[in-house]
């Protein structure tokens, strides 16, 4: 267990639900257990009304977790490796799939089915690979916040972590670019943010952290993360 002094700054996220039934399973075990802080739900995922009541009654954040459609990706398949989430990541950076109107018109109707199945809006805003940090979609995901009056975005500073460096350094620079905009508007984000096995050795994380509040993303379907915030949180 780490010491309360760091575990107040970290905001332990977990992403997924509704990904697949190892995916609940193991975010519910997480929340149930007082080790998460938020949840990203996805709406048209997988999920019982059950597992939903289960998981409101834990006391967790609710976050939407948005996502874009994408041909190299097959969500039904949850041991995914590093090379494949790298490729899928860069095609959306370099290649951009979808437009703006595209990626709105989508979004919208998630947050509109999460309130339907919630009965609630969102407590935050995030989306799948990180779709809402590119330029080209991060006034889409601020825009339909501010529609749902939704005060919360995940947009810290990326933490590069000595893993997954390329995918963070873009990240960080996307960052860059739009914190302005973050600072001129009235949403909400921790001071930092990092993904979990982005992390080459968590131990040595721990012994000099970020000086803010940091949100630290966790998949819990994979099972080493699972068992690093079981041990550590």
């Amino acid at each position: 267990m780490i010491g309360s002094n760091i575990r107040k700054k970290m905001i332990i996220s977990a992403d997924d639900f509704g990904k697949s039934e190892l995916a609940n399973r193991n975010t519910l075990k997480l929340a149930e257990e007082g080790k998460l802080n938020r949840v990203s739900v996805m709406t048209d995922g997988d999920f019982s009304h059950e597992e939903l009541k289960r998981l409101v009654g834990t006391g967790v954040k609710l976050d939407i977790h948005l996502h874009l459609g994408n041909r190299l990706e097959d969500r039904e398949k949850v041991m995914e490796s590093f090379i494949k989430r790298s490729i899928i990541f860069l095609s959306n950076y370099l290649f951009g799939i979808f437009s703006q109107k595209r990626a709105e018109k989508e979004w919208e109707n998630q947050i509109t089915e999460f309130i339907k199945i919630a009965g609630r809006i969102p407590d935050g805003i995030n989306a799948h690979r990180y779709d809402h940090f590119f330029p080209i979609y991060f006034p889409v995901a601020a825009k339909l916040a501010k529609k749902f009056q939704i005060e919360r975005i995940r947009f810290g500073k990326i933490i590069q972590a000595g893993k997954n460096g390329l995918t963070s350094g873009i990240l960080n620079f996307f960052w860059k670019r739009n914190r302005v905009k973050i600072l001129n508007s009235d949403l909400k984000s921790f001071s930092f943010c990092v993904n979990l096995d982005w992390i080459e050795n968590f131990s040595e994380f721990l012994k000099n952290p970020p000086p803010g509040e940091t949100e630290l993303v966790c998949h819990p379907e994979r099972k080493e993360e699972f068992d690093i915030i079981k041990k550590y949180f």
